[in-house]
């Protein structure tokens, strides 16, 4: 017995005319019958009454089954339309883990934009540090991540470069190194500092070379938001360590200086990762194609 066979037996019963049958299900009348006869020789007894289905008469047994067959026709029939509305993106999920600057920055006006186009769409976004995120697309958690990392390489991730996010120290325009015309790394040994939590790339990236050029950091204020260590920085708490992505409007307005980080090595950038060997559904499909061309 097969999804088949049990079609062709609830239409026969509903449109009374093998003909009819033939029409509904885009198969010809000879194999109508050929459906109808393999199904009763499978279940071992017989669902009408007659042979030749001239006179479509149910058998108690064909009664009964009858009942059960129309439900799972039906669900068939629901899970064939809810797959084809999967196909043309009327609905479907997608899950991002995000960390803080392209959640911030990129992520959220993207996923707005491709919010309006499809309404049905569910997404979900997981803002966290970049090892949090990679463990949770690994573990099928998450669909994609985007995150901010040097030199990225994991044998069991596709990994895209989407653009550069280079580091900058940013302070405000009144501390004292602001108007010099360039830094070197002693000329922040001791200087108040508002810094990133201890799980950041950002952190990790800035400590390194704080080491290696004998800094002395003096860690004022530690936050995991962008958008409260620029606050900080503005209310002159210390200077930061920022993308240089997220302050160019506060650049431009005078409300922070900027200068680049002395003898810096590191060359930062956002990636698009995600499971070679998960399954791309449609939505995932255009979610990396807009993506990549935004």
């Amino acid at each position: 017995m097969n999804l088949q066979q049990l079609k062709v037996f609830v239409y026969t019963v509903k449109y009374k005319k093998l003909y009819l049958v033939a029409n509904k299900l885009g198969i010809r009348q000879p194999t109508v019958t050929f459906h109808l006869n393999k199904l009763q020789e499978e279940l071992g007894v017989p669902l009408f009454f007659t042979k030749s289905y001239h006179t479509i008469q149910l058998t108690e047994a064909g009664d009964s089954l009858y009942h059960y067959a129309q439900n799972i026709i039906y669900q068939s029939d629901e899970i064939e339309d809810l797959m084809e509305e999967f196909k043309g993106l009327k609905t479907g999920s997608i899950s991002i883990g995000s960390t803080h600057t392209p959640a911030t920055y990129i992520i959220t006006p993207f996923l707005s934009q491709l919010n309006k186009e499809y309404k049905d769409l569910t997404l979900i976004l997981d803002v966290n540090t970049s090892s949090v995120i990679i463990d949770k697309v690994k573990q099928f958690q998450l669909d994609f991540g985007i995150i901010t990392e040097v030199n990225l390489k994991d044998e069991e991730l596709e990994i895209i470069t989407l653009q550069k996010d280079a580091l900058v120290i940013v302070m405000h325009p009144n501390h004292a190194l602001a108007n010099k015309q360039s830094l070197t790394p002693s000329d922040l040994s001791g200087q108040p500092l508002v810094h990133h939590e201890v799980e950041s790339v950002s952190r990790k990236l800035f400590d390194k070379w704080a080491k290696k050029h004998n800094i002395a950091l003096n860690i004022k204020m530690q936050t995991s938001g962008s958008e409260a260590m620029k606050e900080a920085v503005k209310h002159e708490m210390g200077y930061g360590i920022l993308s240089e992505n997220i302050v160019s409007w506060e650049l431009q307005n005078g409300e922070l200086s900027m200068h680049p980080i002395p003898e810096w090595e590191y060359q930062r950038q956002i990636f698009l990762i995600r499971r070679k060997d998960k399954l791309i559904t449609p939505a995932m499909q255009l979610f990396m194609d807009r993506l990549r061309s935004n």
